[in-house]
């Protein structure tokens, strides 16, 4: 009994591991990004040109990862819909913010910039200039101060 335990565990652990090694990074152009993600660069990003774009395929999931010159990257899932778009501590276009996101820190953090921005299933992370992160609800109301 004993041995068919340890023998599922590690069958278990080599299926793992040989799925998480299946993963591939690609460097592609802009035009082999989904649609979807080509219209928020063209929308967002008018007057940059990407330096690298990665396309990470992965046994059940493709993701896509743009960077610009200035360090902003923008990460998009399969569909080419934009999951996260970091400055990496510079100022991010206030386009991309949804309009009710953007209302909010016009009106309680007008001295402030945005750096980042995180979309899951359950609304947004924002973090600004002077360093808080704020969540948001998936309509873009305000939850909470996150710290």
């Amino acid at each position: 009994m004993k041995t068919k335990l340890n023998l599922t565990a590690c069958l278990l652990v080599g299926l793992t591991f040989g799925f998480s090694a299946n993963a591939q990074k690609t460097v592609i152009t802009k035009t082999a990004l989904p649609a979807n993600a080509q219209a928020f660069l063209k929308t967002h990003f008018t007057a940059q040109e990407p330096i690298s774009i990665l396309q990470d395929k992965e046994t059940f999931s493709t993701d896509y990862k743009v960077q610009f010159a200035n360090n902003i990257e923008v990460e998009f899932d399969g569909k080419g819909n934009w999951e996260e778009v970091d400055g990496n501590h510079q100022a991010i276009p206030v386009t991309v913010l949804p309009k009710a996101i953007a209302s909010y820190l016009k009106t309680n953090f007008a001295n402030t910039t945005v750096t980042k921005i995180d979309k899951g299933t359950w609304g947004y992370e924002v973090d600004l200039s002077n360093n808080l992160e704020l969540e948001f609800n998936s309509k873009g109301n305000f939850l909470r101060i996150d710290n």
